[in-house]
Parts: C-alpha cells; sequence; structure tokens
C-alpha cells in the first residue's frame, strides 16, 4: 500500500470510530416511555389530555392569575408538603372549574361561529389572563368599571 492510501483508510476509520462514539448512548441517556397516566378527578378537563398539555395549561393558569399551585390544589393530608391533585377540598378549585366552562362557553358560542371553515375542534380566543392580568382576583381594579359606564351617555350618540 501506498502512503496514500494508509492515510485514507486511517481517515476513514477514524471518522467512522468518532461518529460511532457520538452515535453511541448509554442506558440513562435513552428516554424511557412513560404511558398516559389515568386522570382521576378530572371534570372539566378531557380525560384524554396528554401528560405534557395538562402541566401546559396548570402553568398556564398559574401565570394568568399570578398564584402557585397550592392555590387550587390542597395539601396531602399524610405528607402536607406535597399536594394532593385528586382533592376537591379547595373552593377555589371549584371556582376554577366554573371558569374554564365559562371561558369554554364563550369560545365556542361567540367566537368559533366566526371561525372560517373548515372550524378548529376548539378556540382559545378568550382565556383566564384576559381578566385576570396576573391577579387571582381581578375586582381591585375592575371595581372602578362603573365610574366608565356611567360617563357614556348613549343618547349623545344620536
Amino acid at each position: 500500500m501506498n502512503k496514500i492510501n494508509v492515510y485514507v483508510l486511517g481517515s476513514f476509520l477514524g471518522i467512522v470510530v468518532i461518529f460511532g462514539l457520538l452515535g453511541f448512548k448509554s442506558s440513562n441517556d435513552l428516554a424511557i416511555y412513560e404511558p398516559q397516566p389515568t386522570w382521576k378527578n378530572l371534570k372539566v378537563l378531557p380525560q384524554d389530555i396528554s401528560k405534557d398539555s395538562l402541566m401546559g395549561l396548570m402553568d398556564n393558569y398559574s401565570i394568568s392569575l399570578g398564584v402557585k399551585c397550592s392555590y387550587c390544589h390542597a395539601p396531602q393530608k399524610d405528607n402536607p408538603s406535597k399536594l394532593d391533585f385528586v382533592s376537591d377540598a379547595l373552593i377555589t378549585k371549584e371556582i376554577t372549574r366554573g371558569m374554564i366552562a365559562m371561558t369554554d362557553e364563550i369560545n365556542e358560542n361567540y367566537f368559533k361561529p366566526h371561525f372560517p371553515d373548515p372550524k378548529p375542534k376548539q378556540v382559545h380566543t378568550v382565556n383566564c389572563v384576559m381578566c385576570h392580568h396576573g391577579t387571582a382576583n381581578p375586582r381591585k381594579y375592575l371595581s372602578n368599571m362603573d365610574k366608565v359606564y356611567q360617563m357614556y351617555k348613549p343618547e349623545e350618540d344620536k
């Protein structure tokens, strides 16, 4: 073999070894398949919601209301440092369900009909942050709305 063939063969083998090592993953690096959990006590959200979608929604609610998970989810009785996601002990969880149903109804009845065909399965035009603006109780800034409407005089529009 001449020198050029040795260099080419050596380079080729070096590249194969490098790519082989880069492609090798230990068993710790491999993603472990987790089956879809069976949800307990989902009353408003769909039972077939994925874990990622559920966590995304919960993060959205948390940010929209400026609260932590413990605002709606009670602590576990046997370990108060963990949350009992199934429990309905807190009234805020039931209020949240009502708010979810309300926004779903508004989107379904007032916005979805105006979307072009083919209509999407679900519309997300109205959501929590539109009224809450990062606060659990928007009453503070909404309490002055009556002054705005008192100033409005429809007869002056004529």
